[in-house]
């Protein structure tokens, strides 16, 4: 599937299953499933692919962005509510670990390392650590992306380091069932977000 289509795909997956309880909540959530979405493809191999990953790492970084944004206009509280469960040591550790294992997983091949539950934990943790309310938005938008990449033809190798893989082989990843995932995450995202700030307004 391609990038748009997990970060859809991913917000949807994160907005049904967990129940924000707050406007800081929300955006921070949103903000960690459209990163946990995108991020496991910046292991792609191709010159093409290697434009893909920039634009995985610019959705991720403008899905930050604009929680920074929401927070700086409009003064919801994110910042607070961030440190009253972390501090400045533990989100500079998590973000650091966070980004070498990225910087790792850029390098290996295309869903391999960075397609598996190792990574997926690993990088669970590291949230963790850096921001624990952020945990199931980022983790479930991390799942749904090896979810909906096992239906395509290219093995993913979800027991990294252990051999072999799994694929479905039933859609090519820029297919018309992409086209109807895209379609349906964005509305099932738009629904579950909807949704969520009319519970917590």
């Amino acid at each position: 599937m391609l990038g748009k289509t997990h970060m859809a795909v991913g917000i949807a997956a994160a907005m049904a299953i967990v129940d924000p309880k707050s406007l800081p909540e929300l955006v921070v959530g949103l903000s960690a499933a459209g990163v946990g979405a995108v991020i496991s493809d910046i292991d792609v191999g191709t010159a093409e692919a290697h434009r893909d990953a920039n634009v995985i790492i610019i959705l991720a970084m403008a899905a930050v962005a604009v929680a920074a944004g929401i927070e700086k206009v409009f003064h919801i509280g994110i910042v607070q509510r961030i440190m009253t469960n972390s501090n400045a040591a533990r989100i500079v550790m998590g973000c650091v670990v966070f980004l070498v294992i990225c910087a790792v997983g850029k390098q290996m091949p295309h869903r391999s390392m960075m397609h598996s539950f190792l990574v997926l934990g690993i990088l669970t943790v590291c949230v963790y650590v850096a921001i624990p309310m952020a945990v199931p938005y980022f983790t479930i938008a991390f799942a749904s992306h090896l979810f909906t990449d096992i239906f395509n033809f290219k093995k993913v190798r979800l027991l990294y380091p252990l051999p072999g893989g799994i694929c479905l082989k039933l859609f090519h990843a820029d297919g018309a069932a992409n086209a109807l995932l895209f379609t349906l995450g964005c509305v099932a995202a738009a629904a579950g977000t909807v949704r969520a700030l009319i519970s917590i307004l």
